[in-house]
């Protein structure tokens, strides 16, 4: 038992440890999982079929990058995503997210050929990382600005 509670203390110890040689700046890995609530109904003869998509933004360019997919979850409004997104968090550092949601209609992954406009895009939720590890139970739900949606975000 003794040599279990040394293991964590040490592998604890590394996380944050700064390096002045290689400069690395001390994280730890967290996971993020996402579900969506009262989703507009995009199609005609069934539900939506939610996709969310998460951006981060560079620190030095400002520009978004995407990160990650959820799978299509088909005729829903209230998608429960199982993708979980890992992210590094930077205790020092304001790590930008934005989840955009679509309503996925085509077998093409090309999100060209699902634009951002009236029919196919569903909401968009920005928040910085640190909201959502530092929010009571690392639980942060925030509405997609359209309508009564809201996205629930979680970090563990």
């Amino acid at each position: 038992m003794e040599g279990d509670v040394m293991d964590k203390v040490e592998a604890t110890a590394t996380v944050c440890d700064f390096d002045p040689i290689s400069g690395s700046i001390p994280a730890t890995k967290v996971e993020i999982t996402v579900s969506c609530r009262n989703l507009l109904d995009r199609d005609t003869f069934s539900k939506s079929d939610p996709l969310l998509v998460l951006y981060t933004q560079g620190a030095e360019c400002k520009q978004w990058r995407e990160f990650g997919r959820t799978e299509v979850i088909d005729n829903t409004l209230n998608p429960d995503f199982i993708r979980k997104y890992i992210l590094d968090y930077f205790f020092e550092e304001k790590q930008n997210l934005r989840f955009d949601v679509y309503d996925i209609d085509s077998k093409s992954p090309d999100l060209a050929k699902h634009p951002t406009d009236f029919n196919d895009f569903l909401g968009q939720v920005h928040c910085t990382l640190g909201e959502i590890v530092g929010s009571p139970a690392s639980r942060l739900e925030k509405p997609l600005g359209i309508d009564e949606a809201m996205m629930d975000m979680s970090a563990f």
